[in-house]
């Protein structure tokens, strides 16, 4: 069995480098630890943080959040592009693929991690319920893990070619030469990038990662994040997670409900918060320890 070691995340703004692994941070602390990554860039001056329902308006916790981190109570949601229009954008239309565009279409955009996600039933109505503790588990997969078993992002996309195009870039400040290799793999590779942004690659190698996963799901991981999940992995990083506790437990599940890793599995951690360890593994082949 494997021990993996994790080599840490490079975080492109201070306001989670300072977490350490099984650390339990609340909600609150969470939303405001986004909000001040936020703040950092200038464009973050209007929309919904978290996503706002009148029906919730008068609930005091959702209140409290709704006024501390919501710049205006909207449907709007944050979203700028910090450095302006994609590069690549003018090479692909907006035409779907399996419900998708190109990702060099919205690529280099930052947005709410909570975009369109109900706190209230996913977070509150959890812990009335006696369903989840009130704290996030912080974890961080390995990115030796991920560079070797992910083959897939949660939307089905192969990623052999683009992990085969990073391998080729020697100099990502180059963009020109960036925008050849693009172009040449476009006409090898028809849609090879649909569900590969470069952009968002190029920054997570350069500054780092953003903000960690966070899945509102007891028992689950990577509900969304995939693509980040392979930028950390091929860029060298760990890739950090918070996720949900179940209520009263010391040990406990969790796993993915999509198979991208490989040979079509899918990743289970067994978590022991008395040893402050887990195991990982691939439907029922254990891989490894952390």
């Amino acid at each position: 069995m494997v021990k993996f070691k994790l080599s840490g995340t490079k975080f492109w703004k201070p306001h989670f480098s300072d977490i350490q692994q099984f650390s339990k941070v609340s909600l609150p602390e969470l939303l405001y630890r986004v909000d001040s990554t936020l703040k950092e860039f200038k464009n973050y001056n209007k929309g919904a943080l978290i996503y706002y329902r009148e029906e919730y308006e008068d609930i005091p916790e959702m209140k409290y959040l709704y006024e501390k981190f919501n710049k205006d109570n909207s449907n709007t949601q944050v979203c700028f592009r910090p450095g302006g229009k994609p590069l690549f954008a003018g090479r692909y239309s907006s035409d779907l693929i399996d419900s998708t565009s190109n990702w060099q279409i919205r690529d280099a955009s930052i947005k709410s991690p909570f975009e369109h996600l109900d706190l209230y039933t996913r977070h509150f109505q959890q812990i009335y319920n006696n369903k989840i503790e009130k704290e996030y588990l912080y974890i961080s997969l390995p990115n030796s893990f991920i560079f070797e078993y992910m083959e897939q992002t949660n939307n089905l996309w192969d990623m052999k070619i683009p992990k085969q195009f990073i391998s080729e870039i020697d100099d990502w400040d180059d963009l020109n030469n960036l925008e050849k290799k693009v172009a040449d793999y476009d006409k090898k590779y028809p849609n090879w990038n649909h569900d590969f942004p470069i952009l968002g690659f190029r920054s997570v190698l350069k500054n780092g990662l953003l903000f960690p996963n966070t899945t509102f799901r007891v028992n689950r991981i990577l509900v969304a994040g995939s693509h980040r999940l392979f930028m950390c992995g091929m860029s060298g990083n760990d890739y950090p997670m918070f996720i949900q506790i179940p209520k009263g437990k010391r040990e406990f599940e969790a796993h993915t409900y999509v198979p991208i890793f490989k040979n079509k599995t899918n990743l289970r951690l067994e978590i022991n918060l008395d040893e402050n360890r887990y195991q990982l593994f691939l439907d029922d082949k254990k891989i490894g320890v952390v």
